[in-house]
């Protein structure tokens, strides 16, 4: 039988801004990795009015440029996440807003990170010590 490599927890708290990750390793040593988002913050409109329009009559507008960007500096910023979740068992995901979400849902999209057990849970922004203890009771409750 192979031995599997999979043997790390990990704990995250993540928002738009940054993510913060917490590796536990079999032996207990703890790591803690930050990731900063390079996500424009998003702007404020009126309205979406112009007067210009494109091809076939499509209307351009900036706002849906600015969103488009936005996203796509999202996506970026969860894979970098995903990158540093190496040899996972079990993923506690904390935060506030959608990010957590699109973070499970790439986790869950992940060929790598195929039958790792991962928790979604709502949460303020909490320190690193927060996340420790949440990890520590969460861990001991379902893997003793």
């Amino acid at each position: 039988m192979k031995k599997t490599q999979q043997q790390n927890r990990f704990g995250i708290w993540i928002d738009k801004k940054q993510a913060t990750i917490i590796k536990v390793a079999p032996d207990g040593s703890k790591d803690y990795i930050k990731v900063k988002s390079h996500v424009p913050f998003m702007e404020r409109f009126k309205g979406e009015t112009t007067s210009k329009t494109g091809l076939f009559g499509t209307t351009l507008s900036r706002e849906k440029k600015l969103q488009e960007k936005q996203n796509n500096s999202v996506h970026h910023f969860i894979k970098e996440v995903v990158s540093n979740l190496d040899h996972a068992n079990a993923i506690l995901i904390l935060g506030s807003g959608d990010t957590r979400f699109e973070l499970q849902n790439a986790i869950d999209k992940s060929k790598s990170m195929n039958g790792v057990w991962v928790e979604n849970k709502p949460s303020p922004k909490i320190p690193i010590r927060a996340i420790e203890t949440e990890m520590e009771k969460h861990f001991n409750l379902h893997f003793k």
